[in-house]
């Protein structure tokens, strides 16, 4: 496998597999995230409607031995051997999916995008946390709670398309491009035709084109519908059957959806209405990283899905006191990091710890910063209550004070997730 089709294999295979396949991991007992009428608002969820969301990776592939001599053959460049590569534990690509009724909508995650609570990029947090981890991740980015996660390991999509016998596809220009380094050779002419798995992989691997990674979202497109065409040619016996051709692709899938009652749900996949996005994301200056803006994403999440974006509370300029009375020592500290990590300055946030107060915790707010209270209260899930004065702490009079409660613990575990007026916790 070379790096150039393996991550090909990710981009695709995350589409295909997951796009191609939903009923079989959708037929399960699984309990999935209820949605508030905000976060079904944005998605334009019809009520009782059926709806579950994926976080699709790809593993990135990591270099270990390099190609040997360059030589010419037949006007082609060719290796003496090719370049070998590993799993690695970073995926290059990744894709939130969401699932309501028969529409399937998936969005592009770029890699890039900088995390500041983990110092690190988002497609580094398979590494660092596993599946889960970036899960939850993705979950912050869009600002909306994720049911499953699939991450895929690279050879699944050229073997998905050779066991389904190949897929019909109408090439719209000529694909020619080489990569002797990578032993990566993509040679096809535009119109119609069936593509073998490893031709699959090409086409949708496929950017020398004026607009790149734009024309190559619209051939992964292209790929998903050919084969859910090819799934409606099949048989009753052939579409019976392939859940148990997928199940022998499960050592090449980490999910936490099981393969049960597929044969249910696989005549629905004819109906699937798919259509493909990017995130908007802002490049950070000075750096190869990207960064989001939560309320660009809401706009775009809401036009995306036909749905109503939600408003989301601004970060207040006033002190905020973080008061621990949970009865856990430093917890005062963790939270104050994590909102730093968040993006509140350091200067903003106020310290002290008190004697153990059994009741929830909560946010008290003067009349006059009740509005700004409003985002704290909001992003820890908390109660807001009105005081007549706060106390005077190291000279700073706070308008605002997150007073941490004995159930206060669970704040210092839980991931803070971009939600209306402020974030979810998930």
């Amino acid at each position: 496998m070379t790096i150039l089709s393996a991550r090909l294999l990710q981009l695709a295979g995350a589409v295909v597999a997951l796009v191609g396949l939903a009923g079989f991991w959708l037929s399960r007992d699984v309990p999935r995230n209820l949605l508030d009428e905000g976060q079904q608002a944005v998605l334009n969820v019809p009520p009782g409607e059926f709806q579950a969301s994926f976080v699709v990776a790809g593993r990135d592939f990591d270099h270990v031995r390099e190609a040997g001599t360059l030589s010419f053959v037949g006007g082609r460049c060719v290796r003496s051997r090719p370049g070998e590569f590993v799993v690695s534990r970073r995926t290059d690509t990744i894709l939130f999916v969401s699932i309501i009724g028969n529409r399937v909508r998936l969005i592009s995650i770029p890699r890039d995008i900088y995390l500041p609570e983990w110092q690190t990029k988002i497609n580094a947090m398979y590494l660092f946390q596993g599946a889960e981890g970036l899960k939850r991740s993705v979950s912050e980015v869009v600002g909306l709670p994720i049911d499953y996660y699939v991450v895929i390991n690279l050879t699944i999509f050229e073997r998905l398309v050779d066991a389904l016998g190949g897929v019909s596809v109408n090439v719209p220009y000529r694909m020619d491009y080489q990569d002797c380094a990578a032993a990566l050779v993509i040679d096809l002419q535009p119109g119609p035709q069936r593509l073998s798995g490893e031709q699959a992989a090409g086409f949708v691997r496929f950017r020398q084109t004026p607009r790149g990674d734009l024309d190559r979202v619209e051939n992964l497109k292209t790929l998903a519908h050919a084969v859910l065409v090819r799934l409606k040619e099949l048989n009753v016996w052939a579409v019976g059957t392939l859940p148990a051709v997928i199940d022998t692709f499960f050592d090449e899938v980490e999910t936490n959806a099981s393969p049960a009652l597929a044969t249910q749900l696989l005549p629905r996949l004819a109906q699937l209405d798919i259509h493909a996005a990017t995130l908007p994301t802002v490049e950070i200056a000075g750096s190869a990283s990207l960064a989001v803006n939560p309320r660009q994403v809401e706009s775009f999440m809401a036009d995306f899905f036909g749905g109503r974006a939600r408003t989301l509370a601004e970060l207040p300029e006033a002190p905020l006191l973080i008061t621990n009375r949970s009865g856990v020592p430093g917890l005062e500290t963790q939270i104050k990091d994590r909102l730093v990590r968040l993006g509140v300055p350091a200067d903003r946030l106020v310290l002290r710890e008190a004697g153990l107060d059994p009741t929830p915790t909560r946010v008290l707010a003067t009349a006059e910063r009740w509005q700004d209270a409003r985002y704290y209260a909001e992003l820890f899930h908390a109660g807001q209550q009105q005081s007549d004065r706060l106390p005077v702490i190291d000279g700073v009079r706070a308008g605002m004070e997150l007073i941490l409660g004995q159930d206060a613990q669970a704040l210092a575990d839980a991931k803070l997730v971009a939600r209306e007026g402020g974030y979810d916790r998930n």
